[in-house]
């Protein structure tokens, strides 16, 4: 018998332009069933952190980029950097790196 589905939501950390907290949303965490999900601190423009982690190979002086899947509501199928996401709510940004 599958398991039922659980829908994951992700909360991300709302900020101001200077980075202060004032509150919490909904991220951008899609739900598998609904493929235009936009979640809510997107769809409002709020700002909310995320981690970049870059992966280059010194020894043959390349950069690993990753291509974004056509699902995706900002830049769409284009080249994007190694790795990336939202920092959830409480998190640092080191502990979403890793």
């Amino acid at each position: 018998m599958a398991e039922p589905y659980v829908e994951q939501v992700e909360y991300l950390d709302v900020l101001t332009k200077i980075g202060k907290k004032i509150g919490k949303k909904i991220g951008g965490s899609k739900p598998r069933h609904v493929p235009s999900f936009l979640g809510d601190v997107h769809r409002d423009g709020d700002y909310h952190k995320a981690v970049n982690v870059w992966i280059f190979t010194e020894s043959t002086q390349e950069l690993l980029l990753q291509k974004r899947a056509d699902c995706k509501d900002s830049w769409p199928g284009l080249w994007d950097i190694s790795s990336a996401g939202h920092i959830s709510a409480g998190d640092s940004s080191l502990i979403t790196a890793q």
